[in-house]
């Protein structure tokens, strides 16, 4: 089970959130909802030396973030539960690795 948050001033959160999602799928995890998977810009093309009061200031990336968190809660919850369903946990892989 997993959830992803990525954040940047500049460049590069999208590819860097699918590259961390790829990675973690392709290790057979499973991602906890289309609201646990963040990749956003926080003080976009601003110095540096100000990028944690951007992060401070931006209440609703912190919502997201928190949402993020709570998607991953929800799945745990549910998987705990056995409630959470894999669509292809039947399935078998004709090519092992």
């Amino acid at each position: 089970m997993f959830s992803v948050v990525v954040h940047g001033d500049a460049a590069g959160v999208g590819t860097l959130r699918q590259n961390l999602t790829s990675w973690l799928t392709d290790m057979r995890l499973i991602e906890a909802g289309h609201l646990s998977q963040l990749g956003a810009y926080v003080g976009y093309m601003r110095p540096y030396a100000t990028s944690h009061e951007d992060l401070d200031s931006d209440i609703d990336f912190q919502e997201e973030v928190r949402n993020a968190a709570r998607s991953l809660l929800a799945a745990v919850r549910q998987l705990r539960r056995g409630e959470l369903k894999v669509p292809d946990a039947g399935l078998h892989e004709p090519r092992l690795k």
